[in-house]
Formats: C-alpha cells, structure tokens, sequence
C-alpha cells in the first residue's frame, strides 16, 4: 500500500433537514438535527483511512471542543493526525441545509484559512514520505499552490479536487497529475459559460490536451474519464438518495485507495462509484463513510 497525504480543511458540519428552500427573511422549520465531522480535507482522509489506505492529514483546527471532536474522530478512524496544527481560532464550520436529498452549505473557514505556504515547507518530510498528495480549495491559495509545487520535488502523484471552484487558479495545472471536478467545476476552468452532463466528456479531453488526466463526477449519472485514448463513462449505481454531502469526498477517496493498490483508472472508478454509492444512502459527512468491510459485503451480497 503505497503512502497518501491530504492537505485540506478540517470542519464541524452543522446539519438541518427541511422540507423546502426557505425563502430570505423566513423562518422555517427543521428536523434531524446533527453535528457531524466534515470538511473536504477531512472526508477524503476519513475516507481513504476507513477504506484502509495509510493517511496522514496536514491541516488546522481551533482550541476548542470541536477541534478536538475532530481531531479524535480522524485518530479513531486510523488517519495519523499528528501533523494538524492547533491554533487560537475557531474550527472551521459548515452550516448545512438538506432539502430532498441535496444540500446547501455555507462555510466559516475559521482555522482553515491559518495554515500557511510555510506550514507546508516546515512539513517537507511529509512530502518525502507520501507516494499521492490529495488537496482541495478549502485552505488558502497560495498553500495549496506550495503543496503542489513541493510534492511535485518530491515526486509524488498529485490530484486536485478543484472545490470550491471559485478560489481556482490555472497556474496550479502544471504541478498536478490528476483533477477531479464535477461537470460545473471543470466548465469554469476551461471557460465554459455552462456544461451539461453530455458535454462533459469534452472537459475530460481538454484537460489531456493541457497534461492533466480528469475524473469529471456528474452526480447521479456518474462519472467521464479518459482512459488509453477515449472518453470512457462509469454510470453510477442505483440507491435511495438521502443525502449527497460527501459523495464527492468519498469518490474521491475510493479512487485514491484503489490507485494505491494497484488498480488501473477504470477500476479504481468503479470502486470508487461503489463506496460513493454508500455515502448518498445514509445521512451526515463523516459519519456516512463506510469501512472496507461494508464496501467488501457488500460485494458479497
């Protein structure tokens, strides 16, 4: 198993369900009240760990309750959290309305927003260390651009989820190896107005021509990749949809778990679709991951 690093966020997600949107100025009844480990960073190392890959999590928490909460939580599921930094800040949140199995978030970034360029120089045996460094756009910019320029020194095999798109830069294309958007994320870096699922296949080409391999996710119709010269699509798999936050962070760890074993693209997609699969039938982030042992019963069944 080779070794993985995740540089992101690190947040508490405050979870409400709701019948419909609220209108502005409203105040509307909920129910199904959580708190639940969440933040990309933290997903995707959660779920990489639970999957049983070997992960190390470079990030940030405040000196609070929740930032311990967090930080156990990660240790609990086998990730190795000694590298995250405890600061005077508050934890990162995320405020998080669920409506007929989608969601709305609002992010407060708190202690995300406090690591550094330099935190990650400091951390360079991290880098000499991992084999893939996985990061997001939760953390500043000029981190993530350090992260990638340092782990691409050492060698290692770096994949980007461009999340949220909006903090995305195009300098960063050169140090990475693998970006996975979805279909929205990867029209606005390609200066697309708007993409449908149809089009996507296009991004996936696009992204070879500029030295990137692409996973493009299109959500419940699965996902477009490029694999020994042609667009190829793994549709996703058919289950009752309760709640799609961490869908993403999950597919992404499954894919990088896979990769680490061996699996070329197409399979590690598909075991990557299965875990995601999981994730959109239960509720909550964190607590919606599944472990190796469900996703290989599963198999089974």
């Amino acid at each position: 198993m080779k070794n993985i690093l995740v540089v992101g966020s690190i947040n508490m997600d405050m979870v409400i369900t709701v019948d419909r949107v609220p209108r502005m100025g409203e105040t509307l009844s909920g129910g199904d009240f959580m708190t639940v480990p969440g933040g990309k960073g933290s997903n995707q190392a959660l779920c990489m760990a639970r999957l049983g890959g070997t992960v190390k999590m470079l990030g940030a928490v405040g000196k609070d309750g929740f930032g311990a909460e967090l930080t156990d939580y990660l240790k609990d599921s086998g990730v190795d959290t000694t590298p995250i930094k405890i600061i005077d800040k508050n934890t990162g949140v995320a405020l998080i309305t669920v409506c007929n199995g989608d969601n709305m978030i609002v992010l407060e970034k708190g202690a995300n927003y406090m690591i550094s360029p330099e935190d990650i120089r400091n951390n360079i045996e991290l880098y000499k260390w991992a084999d893939i460094v996985v990061m997001q756009l939760e953390i500043p910019w000029e981190t993530v651009m350090e992260s990638a320029k340092i782990a691409k020194e050492n060698d290692c095999t770096v994949l980007l989820n461009p999340a949220p798109v909006e903090n995305f830069k195009d300098e960063i294309l050169p140090y990475i190896d693998i970006i996975v958007p979805n279909e929205h994320e990867g029209g606005i870096i390609l200066d697309r107005e708007s993409v449908t699922k149809d089009e996507a296949k296009e991004l996936v080409t696009e992204f070879k021509k500029k030295g990137v391999e692409a996973v493009v996710t299109l959500g419940g119709d699965g996902c477009v990749y490029y694999y020994n010269g042609e667009v190829k699509h793994c549709p996703a798999i058919k289950t009752k949809v309760i709640d799609t936050t961490a869908a993403g962070d999950s597919f992404i760890g499954g894919m990088c778990v896979a990769i680490c074993e061996g699996k070329k693209l197409p399979e590690a997609i598909k075991f990557a679709t299965k875990v995601a699969s999981i994730v959109v039938s239960r509720k909550g982030a964190g607590t919606s991951i599944p472990t190796r042992d469900e996703i290989n019963n599963g198999e089974q069944k």
